[in-house]
């Protein structure tokens, strides 16, 4: 009979590294750890082994996926207005929102609350495109004066907002919407004399004495307002090419000519122009002479006075000379019709 004594043996385990000629594993403990730090300047957050999760603070956002991604700060609402009446066009000022200079911006624009949207394109205007060309700088964007989104339609509200891009995967939300309308293309045209502001316009020569240039007793008072981006023209022409008697069956013919020199004649000139706003509105050849050189009217339509551009409460004043010499057949009855006609370039 064998008997068996039990031996207590300690018995220590020694936890070893897997290891072998190309690497050394030192610990097993992934998925542990993590934490949180802050500061009134920024925050971190750390997570082992967990690629996830997302620190703010008032100066960026950190991404803890290994990107390091600081986003854009979101642009404030832009200032957006229609300063001089603008029927396809409105003015936009950007706000940075405090971005770095080189920061980029797109713009988003809609007429129906953004249930549609598109997007200013480089050229100013807009379209569907919202690829990474159409993003500009401030700068690119016309910086503190602005710029005009073109290609509006007449009498339509507009919202827009902006979002910013600046570096890699730095993308901010849109900011806050700003709201502009375009109003109705529009132009105001109006004849009248010193003498009365209603029709009929009546001026005349009260006294033809030969060799002696002679005024009308009426000017005639020409007012003009409108939003047309080309401006545009007033014409004149009259009915006789000149003065007519039908008793004599006799004209004093109207050409352009120093009427201090001319043995007779007659014809128009603008005295005087002004604008409140815009233009300028400007009188043209052949009637834009000083003394007593006119312009010379004819049955054809001439321009009269012109504005380059958009004019609000412009004014022109017109006035008929003649002159008769010794052979002009006296009358009593020396009449002309004269009409002005208004076209703008919209």
């Amino acid at each position: 009979m064998h008997k068996f004594f039990g031996l207590l043996v300690p018995i220590m385990f020694f936890a070893a590294s897997p290891s072998s000629t190309n690497y050394t594993l030192k610990t097993y403990n992934i998925g542990t750890g993590g934490g949180t730090s802050t500061s009134g300047s920024y925050g971190l957050q750390g997570q082992a082994g967990v690629q996830a999760g997302t620190t703010q603070s008032s100066s960026y956002t950190s991404v803890g996926d290994g990107r390091g991604v600081v986003n854009a700060n979101v642009p404030p609402a832009p200032t957006f207005t229609n300063p001089s009446s603008y029927y396809d066009k409105l003015k936009l000022v950007l706000a940075t929102g405090n971005n770095p200079t080189d920061t980029k911006f797109l713009i988003a624009i809609s007429n129906d609350n953004f249930v549609t949207t598109l997007y200013v394109q480089t050229d100013n205007s807009i379209g569907s495109s919202q690829a990474l060309t159409n993003y500009q700088t401030y700068a690119a964007w016309g910086g503190a004066s602005g710029f005009n989104i073109v290609g509006l339609s007449a009498s339509t509200t507009y919202k827009v907002k902006v979002k910013a891009l600046q570096g890699s995967f730095t993308g901010s939300a849109y900011g806050p919407t700003a709201t502009a309308a375009t109003v109705a293309p529009s132009v105001s045209f109006s004849v009248a004399t010193t003498l009365t502001g209603t029709p009929p316009f009546n001026v005349a020569f009260t006294n033809l004495t030969p060799g002696t240039v002679v005024n009308g007793n009426a000017d005639g008072l020409v007012g003009l307002t409108t939003n047309a981006n080309n401006g545009g023209t007033v014409y004149v022409r009259d009915q006789s090419t000149g003065l007519y008697s039908n008793v004599e069956n006799a004209t004093l013919a109207s050409a352009s000519a120093d009427l201090a020199v001319a043995s007779s004649g007659y014809g128009a000139q603008i005295t005087s122009t002004s604008q409140v706003s815009g233009g300028p509105f400007m009188s043209q050849s052949p009637f834009n002479g000083v003394g007593s050189n006119v312009g010379g009217l004819t049955t054809s339509l001439q321009p009269l006075l012109s504005t380059a551009g958009p004019v609000t409460t412009a004014s022109g004043t017109l006035r008929l000379m003649a002159k008769a010499d010794v052979l002009t057949p006296i009358a009593t009855d020396y009449i002309d019709n004269v009409t002005l006609v208004a076209a703008m370039n919209f």
